[in-house]
């Protein structure tokens, strides 16, 4: 006699709810939430319907679909195409340093409180929108970079409102492009 599993399901101990359903197909899908503390891969499909929490490493080979909130701690790496349908939620970070670093947060503002010369930490593949308040015409000292639009020079800065910046890197090479001001 042979016998077919059409589904698994892996329950709480304690509450009984669904944790985790694995179909015939191979599709896992996780109800409440999902702790990953070491190396997973899945070859298929993964569902989340709850908030789910990476610690490690999670390989999706198939679809994923988030239903909720999914925490990851660490670099994110997505080799595939991202299909988000919903708001993309960006740290806007107050840079009181020089650093030019997306790792802060990919909106970042600054206001000036002297001539300010920046310094380039994007690495290659990375982007960030710089606003910068110069209120009493100070000036920024940027790093080599190549200026796409406003005639390949690097802009005026406004002495009301903020500059906006589109700042990414390509290879070795980085780019700036001003975006507008607030003047």
């Amino acid at each position: 006699m042979t016998a077919t599993i059409k589904t698994t399901v892996i329950k709480d101990a304690t509450s009984a709810t669904d944790n985790i359903t694995l179909d015939s197909s191979g599709n896992a899908t996780v109800g409440a939430g999902l702790t990953v503390t070491g190396a997973s891969t899945l070859s298929s499909t993964l569902a989340v319907t709850g908030a789910s929490t990476l610690s490690s490493t999670l390989a999706v080979t198939g679809t994923t679909t988030l239903s909720s909130t999914l925490a990851v701690t660490g670099t994110t790496t997505l080799s595939g195409d991202a299909s988000f349908g919903g708001a993309i939620d960006e740290t806007v970070y107050n840079l009181t340093g020089t650093a030019l670093d997306p790792s802060n947060g990919t909106i970042q503002y600054k206001t000036l409180s002297a001539n300010t010369t920046l310094t380039d930490s994007i690495a290659a593949g990375e982007a960030m929108t710089l606003m910068i308040n110069d209120g009493t015409a100070y000036t920024v000292t940027w790093p080599t970079m190549t200026w796409v639009n406003n005639g390949g020079s690097a802009p005026t800065l406004a002495t009301t409102g903020y500059t906006v910046v589109a700042l990414w890197k390509v290879s070795t090479t980085l780019y700036g492009a001003l975006v507008g001001d607030g003047s």
